[in-house]
């Protein structure tokens, strides 16, 4: 074929696919309901996963600008969302009519790393979520929540001596990386039950995989707008998303339970999961909430 038949298939599939774009982009207008203009494939996503912008930007413009204090929809790439301010509205989905509305979003991995990823409690749904839930309640009471205090209290003792002692002989001090290192501190302390001690030792191994695993690079970021818009791919690819650091947090979370199973107790939030656990007379809830254990520490921990 000559060069003029290649140019006008080019052109063909280029406006096909430009006019499928706007297809699935007037979701929303066809229903009445307000959203910002969106660019053809892209729809927000470049505006709500902007490395340079902060979703919270886009999230201002939209309650202030296009209906979304009340509700308004929003894209990404070609998956409609609704945005909802109206706080009758939300109070109606999230408690009234919650039956309707229980489900999360879900992006099963089939990756082996990322397996126990798919135990966390939000990527469960139906009956599986609420079983799960139900174990884990138990967990949360403010009581029990109140009883690590004194492990928060020993890290706050800790910032406030370092902070001193750096004021005595520094002109000023970074408190943004003070928080950060105490708030590391409680959290594995809390909910992994190891004292990192990133006051003494800036190299110490559970802050620095805590900031590896939470960086985005862009390859990362790819993974990501992948499992959101084509998680079939993915699965059938087995692409891996998280991080290699990943691997160390199931690793630490293993061998504290494996301590606490012998008797080593803190009173931390790693005890009130596994006494929880093991409150569940049904051997197939034992099961489940063991899992549950396991990567609800590794997932939610950094």
């Amino acid at each position: 074929m000559g060069v003029e038949t290649w140019l006008l298939l080019v052109s063909v599939v280029v406006l096909a696919l430009w006019a499928y774009s706007r297809w699935r982009l007037s979701y929303w207008s066809s229903r009445g309901i307000t959203a910002p203009p969106a660019l053809p494939f892209l729809g927000h996503a470049h505006k709500i996963f902007s490395k340079t912008q902060g979703r919270w930007v886009f999230d201002d413009e939209v309650y202030t600008k296009y209906g979304g204090s009340t509700f308004c929809g929003t894209y990404e790439m070609h998956r409609p969302v609704l945005m909802i301010g109206d706080p009758d509205l939300i109070k109606h989905i999230l408690v009234k009519d919650f039956d309707h509305f229980v489900d999360r979003r879900t992006m099963k991995m089939q990756h082996e790393s990322d397996k126990i990823i798919n135990e966390v409690l939000v990527m469960k749904t139906g009956e599986e979520w609420k079983s799960l839930r139900s174990i884990m309640s138990p967990a949360f009471t403010s009581g029990k929540i109140r009883g690590m205090f004194p492990l928060v209290c020993d890290i706050a003792d800790v910032l406030v001596s370092f902070s001193l002692k750096q004021a005595a002989t520094q002109p000023y001090v970074d408190m943004k990386d003070y928080f950060g290192r105490f708030t590391m501190d409680t959290i594995a302390s809390c909910a992994f039950g190891i004292e990192c001690n990133s006051f003494k030792d800036v190299n110490a191994d559970f802050p620095n995989k805590a900031a590896a695993f939470f960086s985005m690079s862009q390859w990362r970021f790819l993974k990501f707008l992948m499992f959101l818009t084509f998680p079939s791919l993915c699965r059938v690819l087995k692409i891996r998303f998280n991080p290699p650091e990943m691997d160390f947090f199931e690793e630490v979370a293993r061998e504290t339970v494996a301590a606490r199973e012998k008797g080593h107790k803190r009173g931390d939030f790693l005890d009130l999961l596994m006494e929880a656990r093991d409150n569940q007379n049904s051997p197939n809830n034992k099961r489940k909430g063991k899992h549950c254990l396991m990567s609800c520490r590794t997932f939610a921990c950094p």
